[in-house]
């Protein structure tokens, strides 16, 4: 994902959450992501100029992490179905995505319609980071998918 954190709709997340957490807790989680303000560091500038930002979640924070998790796994409810249908077995077992923060990889039999799941993301401003993508084909027996092993200096 690009700028994840940074992307996500505030208002999307906070109707996410009403099936989730308590309205006390909503109400928390509302004044969390309100009037927020974001200032600038620009080298050799002479003046800072702060501005609201009414997207993303603040970072540095313990609650920021979870409430992307929340939201980027209700995204993930609405890829799975553009995702190919398992047909074995071991595809059944085999886990559809593996996620850890703002990196998502997709594991399938068949070759995934990635631009389909960009698709499905951008409902959610989330983006596919294009140069960050990489397809990796596996098959039982090779080896030329890992890296090349280096040489000691």
């Amino acid at each position: 994902m690009s700028a994840a954190f940074d992307t996500i709709n505030r208002e999307t997340l906070l109707k996410i959450l009403e099936d989730i957490v308590y309205e006390d807790e909503q109400r928390i989680i509302r004044f969390f992501l309100s009037n927020t303000i974001i200032d600038t560091k620009i080298i050799e500038a002479t003046e800072k100029k702060p501005f609201f930002s009414n997207v993303g979640t603040p970072q540095g924070d313990s609650l920021s992490p979870v409430l992307f998790t929340i939201y980027l796994e209700h995204a993930l409810k609405e890829v799975r179905p553009v995702l190919p249908k398992p047909s074995t077995p071991l595809e059944k077992v085999v886990p559809r995505e593996i996620a850890y923060a703002d990196d998502v990889d997709f594991v399938a039999f068949q070759d995934i319609d990635i631009e389909e799941v960009g698709k499905v993301l951008e409902k959610y401003n989330l983006q596919v980071n294009v140069d960050k993508t990489e397809f990796t084909n596996l098959s039982r027996g090779e080896t030329n998918w890992q890296p090349p092993k280096r040489s000691a200096p």
